[in-house]
């Protein structure tokens, strides 16, 4: 009986792409059956226009669970059980990022500015015990700062500031 040749990474991710970017360019990628914006905006996506300044008043810590796939928001109340949420931060006030490892696999947390770089040494070390917290403190908000990140997963666990200026 001959045997079945199998595909390498390179064929397969060849074929899908053929496949799915004229999937794309059709539209297909846009909101499915039952989809709207707003499913949309749950993935952690803060509108603009529809940013409540006064519910992020009073906040100044953020809890997550940290996975490879996603920071996970905990707390406050506005972000729980949102990946990689979107966090509103006003400028010159201090913040604490707390967040516990929920997978085992080596995590840190950081402010990065546009150019990916971090800003004023807001970073901590890499942490890999399932279970274990660390925190980030004492973050002064400003306007350099465009996300906060994991840095061993940048493609993954990383979430967009939007800093309010005075």
């Amino acid at each position: 009986m001959p045997r079945k040749k199998s595909l390498d990474r390179r064929t397969y991710l060849k074929y899908t792409g053929a496949v799915s970017l004229p999937a794309l360019v059709a539209g297909c990628g846009d909101e499915g059956p039952g989809e709207t914006e707003e499913d949309e905006e749950e993935d952690g996506d803060v509108d603009d226009e529809d940013v409540d300044d006064e519910a992020w008043e009073g906040v100044d810590e953020f809890y997550f669970e940290g996975r490879i796939a996603a920071w996970t928001g905990i707390e406050p109340e506005i972000i729980a059980g949102v990946d990689n949420p979107d966090l509103v931060l006003f400028e010159g006030q201090e913040y604490d990022f707390r967040w516990i490892n929920e997978d085992g696999a080596v995590h840190n947390i950081a402010m990065h500015d546009e150019n990916e770089d971090v800003v004023d040494d807001y970073a901590t070390e890499g942490m890999g015990d399932e279970g274990e917290e660390q925190t980030l403190e004492n973050v002064v908000a400003s306007e350099e700062m465009v996300t906060y990140i994991c840095e061993f997963h940048p493609t993954t666990q990383v979430g967009d500031l939007e800093i309010i200026t005075n």
